[in-house]
């Protein structure tokens, strides 16, 4: 809310803003009200009420000042997928039932139910699991397990589709492998592994996408509010998984053989996987991990020769945008300098305990312990022709090592490899 400076006869003016900054209402001495947005809108269209009404439901408060550039990009992205996925989904229900028995007289209520537990119990156990393992990977490596999640969904659906054929086959120790069968214990783990799956693509989404909504909260023109943007994020979902419900309601009625519904699944399949791909692109994160710190620091390394005199007037500092661009989606993110051309990639492994630090490495005769920032550079003493040694690093050179790194937050050391690629360790303080 901004206002004028009265005057000497007592009026003044008060304009009234949004959370983007926009003028909604404005108020002065003379008029209570000077409807800077009812009155002017009265003499409009009804459609612009229409969708101001729906961009208030379905948009964060105060956009687009409050999200970042990519919001909207990918919230497009997001939609298309969204609806893929609700279609695909209605197949695979019916498929889970026709598993359980439905349309099946000799089918019980009681082995469904056990089933069911079954399955629960397998969906349970993978969401601990899952949780313990991937807990502190699922913020740095956003855009990674953003789209694994919807690969473990599609995994889920695709079991769920065949778990009634493999309900009458089975696996056979000798040629042809797969016989005839009733009732076969392939249907039990179709639908196990289905369960599992979901687990992982529940937790892995949870976590990523709780990452990406601080990236769109935080880097916008002005702070926006992360539980407004979840929360109209999850309204948007909510009206495109119904969407995908109704349509998905007619179209069930003429897809009914197995190949009809293969085929049609598959292309819902492609094409989800598709709109889920562009939208992890379209995201610009601005924070980094370690693939992302190793573009950049590629680049900006790249402005200085071996002995760190600058080659360039300025130094290469890439933006995130770009940086982004040439992030990998999925790849391991130990490796640094995997796209270089000049020297072959080191693969570098974070959070080591301190006895690994020590352990037995591969370190060349002749590495030199030299000073910090550009001078030591274990990389460049490194040759295929140097001779290596594998044994673990006596109290002497630990004393080195640690007194090399004091004024540093980590320690850097050669890990034990056979291969050529430099393998480093990096133990944080």
């Amino acid at each position: 809310m901004a206002s004028d400076a009265p005057d000497t006869r007592g009026h003044f003016v008060v304009r009234e803003r949004d959370g983007s900054g926009r003028v909604i209402a404005q108020y002065d001495s003379a008029d209570e009200l000077l409807a800077t947005t009812s009155k002017r809108h009265k003499t409009q269209t009804r459609s612009v009420d229409w969708r101001s009404l729906l961009s208030n439901i379905f948009l964060p408060e105060g956009y687009p000042a409050t999200v970042s550039d990519d919001y909207l990009q990918y919230q497009i992205w997001n939609a298309l997928q969204a609806f893929c996925s609700s279609l695909a989904s209605l197949f695979a229900s019916r498929a889970v039932l026709q598993a359980h028995g439905v349309g099946n007289a000799s089918a019980s209520a009681t082995n469904a139910i056990l089933l069911t537990i079954l399955q629960d119990v397998c969906s349970r156990l993978t969401t601990i699991v899952s949780g313990y393992y991937l807990g502190t990977s699922l913020y740095p490596e956003a855009k990674t397990y953003r789209l694994l999640a919807d690969i473990f969904n599609d995994v889920a659906l695709v079991t769920d589709t065949l778990s009634p054929y493999l309900a009458t086959i089975a696996l056979a120790p000798q040629y042809p492998y797969v016989v005839p069968a009733t009732d076969s214990p392939l249907r039990i783990v179709a639908l196990c592994v289905s369960g599992a799956s979901r687990a992982l693509c529940g937790a892995v989404a949870g976590g990523s996408k709780a990452a990406l909504s601080v990236h769109f909260a935080s880097a916008g023109e002005r702070p926006g509010d992360v539980g407004d943007l979840s929360a109209k994020d999850g309204s948007k979902e909510t009206v495109l998984a119904l969407l995908g419900m109704l349509c998905g309601s007619v179209i069930v009625h003429y897809v009914n053989g197995p190949r009809e519904t293969y085929a049609v699944l598959l292309a819902l399949i492609v094409c989800h996987l598709a709109t889920n791909t562009m939208a992890v692109r379209v995201i610009s994160m601005r924070s980094f991990n370690r693939q992302r710190a190793s573009i950049a620091w590629e680049a900006y390394r790249a402005s200085f020769d071996v002995q760190g005199n600058p080659v360039e007037s300025k130094p290469t500092v890439l933006p995130h945008t770009v940086v982004s661009r040439r992030e990998k989606i999925f790849t391991d993110p130990s490796w640094i300098g995997q796209d270089s051309l000049d020297h072959p990639p080191a693969h570098c492994t974070l959070g080591v305990p301190f006895a690994a630090l020590r352990g037995p490495c591969t370190k060349p005769n002749h590495a030199r312990l030299l000073p910090l920032p550009f001078k030591f550079n274990p990389i460049s003493p490194f040759t295929p022709h140097a001779r290596l040694r594998h044994d673990a690093l006596n109290t002497r050179e630990t004393s080195a090592v640690l007194a090399l790194f004091a004024d540093e937050k980590y320690v850097l050391w050669y890990a034990s490899a056979a291969s050529a690629p430099l393998r480093l360790r990096a133990a944080l303080k």
